[in-house]
């Protein structure tokens, strides 16, 4: 499987991590494998984790602590946009 933790100048989360903290039943994850994700998939992903953010949900800290031990915010919620956006340039 390739790995996008380290996408040519990427300097941000390994982004195999955050994918990785999507819920998801075992048919999506299969069919997503290994390639990038679609434009429709970033977001998905955004509203998803937006929504684990404002909530209670156990994955909230896991994000927490995800972010901050990249130098990213600890609470992104309202940087998803920009940051899947990141993602996409870097990935083009």
């Amino acid at each position: 499987m390739r790995r996008f933790g380290g996408v040519s100048g990427w300097d941000g989360p390994d982004l195999d991590l955050i994918w990785n903290l999507a819920p998801a039943h075992q048919a999506c994850n299969s069919a997503k494998s290994d390639r990038l994700p679609t434009p429709e998939e970033l977001h998905r992903l955004a509203q998803l984790n937006e929504a684990i953010m404002h909530s209670p949900h156990p994955l909230r800290k896991t994000l927490q602590l995800s972010f901050r031990s990249m130098r990213h915010s600890a609470n992104p919620p309202e940087h998803w946009p920009h940051f899947l956006r990141q993602v996409q340039i870097a990935c083009d």
